[in-house]
């Protein structure tokens, strides 16, 4: 967890410098001093010494508050604990030494973010192994890629965590896995006239709902977590997928017309309806961000990034 921590704080504060001698007091180690860290508020007036505690049973004693604080250099802090601390140790302080705690809950959000955001690459095996290879749509080819596409997260999980009720909520990032679809087809206006059409869309089994593909959406670099698949009676069937699609596809178009001998022009709305025999179908599967929540009683649940939704796993 050291090693993770550092490597976040590097490449997110200005700077990490070490500090003289070990500091290593009581199960506190001082990682170093930063200037300015852009995780924190209210540290910006001097150097703050960063502190890891790691993880063990018991939460951090008012005992071993008291013998860090004898030894700690300066008087701005920055804890992170794997460990339960409570705020209310340090509360007989002097006023001129201010000290921001993060426990294992906020250190694990933390991490998480960092994650997702491509501050920290975690390499890990997909957590229901390969991806299925046999998909409902039999006559639909799979098309093979190194590189899966990831779509970027545009829902917070600071905002989800600070609506939600009072309790300690483990997070873990993880990846739901998706289909991108690649289709091509004829589209027919209402005098029979044919256009030729392509698109790209994503279906999102977890939100029960297909909707459009763009470049812009795509994660560069992202980082290669768990992934999680839907069960598969979750995918839709060739016939759902045409029929989820129609509505999506056809389009109202613009037409100019010359009315009468004196050549009026007039503009109207004119239905182009997809030709669903010649649609061609092919995908790649995808993956969407989201994080694995625990809650204390035990329980477990997926927390979608694209609209912060709760589902089973």
């Amino acid at each position: 967890m050291e090693q993770i921590v550092r490597a976040i704080l590097n490449s997110r504060t200005v700077s990490l410098d070490p500090v003289e001698g070990s500091f290593d007091i009581y199960g506190f180690k001082c990682l170093g001093m930063a200037e300015k860290p852009v995780d924190i508020e209210n540290m910006s007036d001097s150097l703050v010494y960063i502190w890891h505690v790691k993880s063990d049973i018991l939460p951090v004693s008012r005992n071993e508050i008291e013998r860090w604080s004898i030894d700690a250099p300066g008087d701005r802090h920055w804890i992170l604990s794997e460990r339960e601390i409570s705020a209310d140790l340090f509360r007989d302080f002097p006023d001129n030494f201010r000290a921001i705690i993060w426990g294992p809950e906020k250190l694990s959000r933390w991490i998480g973010e960092s994650v997702l955001r491509g501050d920290l690459i975690v390499g890990s095996n997909p957590i229901n192994g390969t991806l299925d290879q046999n998909p409902s749509i039999d006559s639909i080819p799979i098309k093979e890629k190194t590189e899966i596409v990831t779509l970027k997260t545009i829902f917070d999980l600071e905002d989800w965590l600070n609506n939600e009720p009072s309790g300690s909520i483990n997070s873990i990032p993880v990846f739901l896995v998706v289909k991108l679809w690649k289709l091509s087809g004829v589209m027919i206006s209402p005098d029979s006239t044919k256009d030729s059409k392509k698109w790209s869309f994503i279906e999102d089994p977890w939100m029960n709902k297909i909707f459009p593909f763009t470049e812009e959406q795509i994660f560069l670099n992202p980082p290669n977590l768990h992934q999680i698949q839907p069960s598969k009676d979750k995918w839709l069937s060739n016939q759902n997928l045409k029929s989820n699609l129609k509505p999506i596809l056809d389009y109202r178009k613009k037409e100019k017309s010359n009315d009468g001998i004196e050549l009026v022009k007039s503009t109207m709305l004119e239905w182009w309806r997809v030709d669903l025999s010649s649609l061609i179908f092919d995908f790649e599967y995808a993956q969407i961000p989201a994080w694995r929540l625990k809650f204390d009683d035990g329980e477990e649940k997926i927390l979608h990034s694209h609209n912060g939704m709760t589902y089973n796993l």
